[in-house]
């Protein structure tokens, strides 16, 4: 898609440094890739300060090989019902 937009020529300087021996399209494809991937991330990170995302997997999965460990009358107070 073709668009028209003003930048600064010190940005647009900068980012050919930074990006040489590509098109102008292509570093500004680039530059605006790397932003929103940087903003996903960041998205993501709140995430995982809250209960949604849980990034400790290892000790998630060290808890649940405990807990299949257990026999089922001890994990659920009960016996495993017979299937009819």
């Amino acid at each position: 898609m073709r668009t028209t937009i003003s930048i600064d020529e010190r940005l647009i300087a900068e980012l050919m440094r930074v990006e040489p021996n590509v098109s102008r399209s292509e570093a500004l494809r680039r530059a605006v890739h790397s932003h929103l991937r940087r903003k996903r991330l960041d998205e993501f990170m709140k995430l995982a300060g809250s209960r949604l995302v849980d990034l400790d997997w290892r000790e998630m999965e060290r808890v649940e090989a405990e807990e299949a460990e257990r026999p089922y009358r001890e994990r659920h107070g009960r016996r495993r019902s017979r299937p009819r």
